[in-house]
């Protein structure tokens, strides 16, 4: 990653928005290309959730008049937001995205590949008000091997925080609401979400509700 973006500074005008992962990996970039760019005088701007209201100003404002700079971001900057004057575009091919384990109950994070609508997405950031270009960090054949489209994210997610807004709103045992594509939901998540509605529906019948 730190060469491609050392060579699109050398063979592109412009500024360059970064697509990574996550935190940790704008941390190391940022870390290794802190030196390298001071030296050509191009600026260095990590953007993620956790800044302060400062340094993401900072990323987002367009660059001075006759300076250049770097923004790595997640895919935060995928649709969220435009980033002025960026006109180069090198992407990891990789997101952060939760995913629950039906197991363990639990949602954790995983670097996942993205989709090719999603590398379209990202290529469209660079030159936004002129022709602008794309590094991507992997070959025609593995682009080629991307999933079209991303998936659902009802499909991953955990339903329990649903399962409880409908009990609330009345539900039972024998509808299903028809927006929530249960024949869809992955088996052990669809086992989940049942699991969680009976457990709720058999404490409201021993409340007397």
């Amino acid at each position: 990653m730190v060469q491609t973006v050392l060579q699109a500074l050398d063979e592109q005008p412009g500024s360059l928005l970064v697509f990574l992962p996550g935190q940790a990996e704008i941390r190391r970039v940022n870390d290794d290309l802190a030196e390298p760019l001071a030296a050509r005088g191009v600026r260095l701007c990590p953007l993620h959730g956790e800044l302060d209201l400062n340094a993401q100003r900072a990323a987002i404002e367009p660059a001075l008049a006759g300076q250049r700079k770097v923004v790595l971001a997640t895919n935060i900057a995928e649709t969220s937001l435009t980033i002025e004057g960026v006109r180069v575009v090198v992407d990891s091919g990789l997101a952060r995205v939760p995913r629950f384990d039906p197991g363990s109950g639990m949602t954790r994070l995983e670097t996942r590949r993205i989709s090719r609508a999603s590398a379209t997405q990202r290529a469209g950031r660079a030159g936004r008000l002129e022709p602008g270009v794309c590094y991507r960090l992997w070959s025609a054949d593995q682009h080629a091997q991307l999933a079209a489209y991303g998936e659902a994210e009802i499909l991953q997610a955990d339903l329990a925080g649903v399962a409880l807004q409908l009990a609330r709103w009345g539900w039972n045992r024998t509808s299903w609401p028809g927006w929530m594509p249960r024949r869809r939901l992955p088996t052990p998540r669809r086992r989940i979400c049942c699991s969680v509605s009976e457990r709720l529906f058999a404490l409201r019948e021993a409340l007397g509700s």
